[in-house]
């Protein structure tokens, strides 16, 4: 369960798979990369389904980073965008960048077929944590995505008197509940009508981090 943190003026988010894992959620006030120690491995994002092995000293591009390693720390940044935190106990964290366009190419599905198809990794055992985002109510799309979205048979388009709307988080959940994940922890906020939070739809040009590491 993800648990708001204060201390000097500061609010953050941490979540704890278990004991060897610790996520962090940043806001306006709260930067987790100057909390977390580790070597921190991040994404030049391109809102792909491109995945990558963390790697120190090298640029990657992809929406998609994982590590085994417990020096290393993960991170993504989003501003409406969903963060996706996949942990496989005692194995594999992972975090993923999901826009519409992500969440399209299938980024969650891709990854977990890649995990199983590399690491021998059953997919029911990952844990899956959903970062903060832009909720449904807020999140208005143009009619041709939602047709992209009904002719990929993806789930998370709803219809309000002819005004069309996506839900980023129904739709990438429902995919791994289809593969047979069943424990996910759900973020109590979403960043359009949140004043912490970074949103690319109110007007924002910062970025919310969401970093996580697996603990020594």
């Amino acid at each position: 369960m993800w648990k708001q943190k204060e201390k000097s003026g500061k609010i953050w988010y941490e979540l704890e798979f278990d004991s060897d894992t610790l996520v962090l959620q940043g806001t306006k006030t709260f930067d987790p990369l100057n909390e977390m120690e580790g070597i921190s491995c991040g994404l030049k994002q391109i809102h792909s389904a491109v995945i990558h092995k963390a790697c120190s000293g090298i640029t990657l591009v992809g929406d998609g980073i994982f590590t085994n390693e417990k020096n290393v720390v993960l991170y993504v940044k989003t501003a409406d965008c969903l963060p996706i935190i996949l942990y496989y106990p005692k194995k594999i964290l992972a975090i993923l960048h999901a826009g519409w366009r992500g969440t399209l190419l299938r980024i969650t599905k891709k990854f977990l077929i890649q995990m199983k198809n590399e690491l021998k990794l059953s997919v029911p055992e990952w844990i899956v944590a959903f970062g903060v985002s832009i909720g449904r109510d807020n999140y208005e799309v143009g009619v041709e995505i939602c047709e992209l979205f009904k002719i990929e048979r993806i789930p998370g388009v709803h219809i309000k008197e002819n005004n069309h709307f996506l839900d980023l988080k129904e739709a990438n959940m429902i995919e791994m509940k289809e593969m047979g994940i069943t424990t996910f922890y759900h973020f109590p906020e979403e960043t359009y009508s949140s004043a912490i939070f970074y949103s690319n739809r109110r007007g924002d040009k910062d970025r919310n981090i969401t970093v996580g590491r697996i603990v020594p």
